[in-house]
């Protein structure tokens, strides 16, 4: 079940590149912490960002020109912390996999290909898979 908030077509929803949309198991989210694994692989990315919990700009970590493959795990909390992992590709173009797992599960994947390409995850809380 999508929360009311995900329905609103102003909310980015998913994931670019026509990618599934899934989301945190409902008791996990509503229990407390869980870990998040981002992973970047391919090649020509110019910025990796991701959130590290709740409240906006305060909990994202930004990464310029990173080295792939690229992964990183944090440790979240509660139904507001939103696992997003947004990669942008270069002027000169590339091809990337990103994947979202949450407490070692796949909870999004998506692609992104060409010049100054986006790939964007999100992952739902509350809901389930």
């Amino acid at each position: 079940m999508v929360s009311d908030r995900w329905k609103d077509p102003e909310v980015l929803r998913g994931a670019v590149s026509g990618a599934e949309a899934f989301s945190l198991p409902a008791a996990d989210a509503a229990a407390g912490s869980f870990e998040v694994e981002y992973v970047v692989t391919g090649v020509g990315v110019s910025e990796i960002s991701y959130t590290t919990g709740p409240g906006g700009d305060a909990g994202e970590v930004v990464v310029e020109g990173p080295r792939l493959p690229w992964r990183t795990t944090v440790r979240m909390a509660g139904a507001e912390a939103v696992p997003v992992l947004s990669v942008m590709l270069s002027e000169d173009g590339g091809r990337i996999e990103s994947v979202i797992r949450v407490d070692g599960l796949e909870a999004m994947r998506s692609t992104a290909a060409g010049a100054s390409g986006t790939s964007v995850c999100v992952a739902e809380p509350g809901g389930a898979w």
